[in-house]
């Protein structure tokens, strides 16, 4: 029994391990069916890709930071 507790105990904080560990990696990442297209320099030069590739992937697309420590990279994510 106490073999059983203890192998439910490690499964359980490493499972708990792991999902803090992605928390930090998942920054960028909108959500499924979207996907990283194009980086950009600046937000405008982004924005102006998305409407110039409305007819490849639509009107759903957005622009946003690759992450909180690089602002200076934007990326263009679309929905195909």
């Amino acid at each position: 029994m106490y073999r059983r507790a203890a192998a439910a105990l490690a499964t359980v904080a490493t499972a708990g391990a792991l999902a803090l560990g992605m928390a930090g990696t998942a920054e960028a990442n909108p959500g499924p069916g979207f996907y990283a297209r194009s980086h950009h320099t600046s937000y405008a030069g982004c924005q102006a890709t998305g409407q110039a590739g409305y007819r490849i992937w639509g009107p759903i697309f957005f622009c946003e930071p690759l992450s909180s420590t690089r602002q200076d990279i934007i990326v263009l994510w679309v929905r195909y």
